[in-house]
């Protein structure tokens, strides 16, 4: 006995309707855009990091530059601008486009003042770094005689 396949009858036939196909294109590709602004996201955050991971390099390098230097040296020089140095002066590679600013205020040791006077025995060095969008980190640091 032979059997003949019959097209199902009824209200489906099988497979998707059109609704269902439109609906599932929709959700996937609302995940997709959702996964390439969080990428999008990462990348930025990262790019931030790494400029303040430098700012925290230069900042250092400004300190160590102070503690190579004698106290009167440093309130001699005053202020102080650099673009990307180490703490011996020489330019760092792929780091020119940072600030670094040195500020120098001198005070009374005893009750942390203000000092203006003759022969300062102790100051409060301030680093600050800088990139292209503003400022990026600032430490500050009290250096004596």
């Amino acid at each position: 006995m032979k059997y003949a396949i019959r097209p199902r009858t009824g209200a489906r036939a099988g497979g998707f309707t059109l609704v269902e196909v439109t609906f599932s294109i929709v959700i996937v590709g609302v995940a997709i855009v959702s996964l390439m602004m969080l990428f999008a996201a990462g990348t930025t955050v990262n790019s931030f990091g790494n400029k303040l991971s430098s700012a925290v390099f230069l900042a250092d390098q400004l300190r160590s530059m102070t503690d190579q230097t004698e106290f009167d040296d440093i309130i001699n020089d005053g202020n102080q601008t650099f673009s990307g140095v180490d703490a011996d002066g020489n330019a760092i590679p792929g780091l020119g486009s940072f600030q670094q600013d040195l500020t120098i205020q001198t005070i009374n040791p005893e009750d942390m003042t203000v000092y203006v006077g003759p022969d300062p025995t102790a100051a409060i060095l301030t680093a600050s770094v800088s990139g292209t969008e503003g400022q990026l980190l600032q430490i500050s640091w009290l250096r004596v005689k």
